[in-house]
């Protein structure tokens, strides 16, 4: 056995050891005679990082839009912990502990920051405030809004009116707010889109701070291929909708046809 197919069986070793959380059986998404997701079967493992990468148009968002439940696919399967789920809503696989990002963010900006994910706490247990009762009453939320706004490095923003945050400062806000809900898989849509140089830093040390606590799974959309490598136990590609290749980012950057498709033979294992 060479070395590349020990590192291999060790890695699906590992990956059986903490079994799946989710997975696709030949999942499609058709627009009239376009097909944006066609036979996609992917599996995803309990507490991994997953990048999924591809060219603008390899029908990344849909796939994404498919796992949360904004779409209904055409055909195909989704399980989420062995449930299948492609014909559950939104809100029921966010209470499955499905949760997503979106690349504009989504946050109330005329609440505080503390609020945004207070009320996400709220939500995860199912509280109704009373108006007669003020909401220090229910201390153990402010309280579990406060250790997400701590994993995001937030909580110095707790007061702040959400509509005050930078750019950058919003996409980790929504990712609180996930965070409170209790979210298992975490579905991140492009997180550094539209950040300055200065802020793409602080996203990749949250994300790379919730991956290195190993509680929770991350399936990843982005187009800077460097963060990728550095951030994902494992990358699949999709290209014109289907699935092209999944492994080892090492893996991924030394395919022919990775390099001929999408990456242009431009990126090398070794960089």
């Amino acid at each position: 056995m060479t070395t590349s197919q020990t590192t291999d069986a060790k890695q699906e070793t590992q990956q059986d050891t903490r079994g799946k959380i989710i997975e696709t059986v030949d999942l499609t998404k058709s627009f009239g005679g376009h097909t944006a997701v066609g036979n996609v079967s992917l599996t995803i493992y309990d507490k991994e990082l997953k990048s999924i990468i591809g060219p603008n148009g390899a029908g990344k968002t849909t796939f994404f839009n498919l796992l949360s439940g904004q779409m209904k696919p055409t055909s195909g399967q989704i399980f989420f912990k062995g449930k299948e789920i492609q014909k559950l809503p939104p809100h029921k696989r966010t209470k499955l502990g499905i949760g997503r990002s979106f690349q504009i963010t989504n946050v109330f900006p005329t609440l505080t920051v503390l609020e945004n994910v207070r009320l996400a706490v709220q939500a995860k247990y199912n509280i109704n405030y009373s108006m007669f009762r003020h909401f220090k009453h229910f201390k153990h939320l402010e309280e579990e809004a406060f250790e997400a706004l701590s994993t995001v490095k937030l909580e110095g923003k707790a007061g702040q009116l959400a509509s005050n945050l930078a750019h950058g400062e919003k996409r980790k806000l929504e990712i609180a707010i996930l965070l409170a809900l209790d979210t298992q898989l975490l579905l991140l849509d492009e997180p550094t889109a539209g950040m300055s140089i200065d802020e793409v830093p602080q996203i990749i040390e949250v994300i790379e701070g919730i991956r290195d606590q190993r509680d929770r799974t991350i399936i990843l959309i982005e187009h800077k291929i460097d963060l990728v490598k550095h951030l994902s136990d494992s990358i699949a590609v999709l290209f014109h909708g289907k699935k092209l290749a999944d492994g080892s980012p090492q893996d991924i950057m030394n395919n022919e046809q990775v390099q001929s498709a999408y990456l242009g033979g431009l990126y090398d294992a070794e960089d």
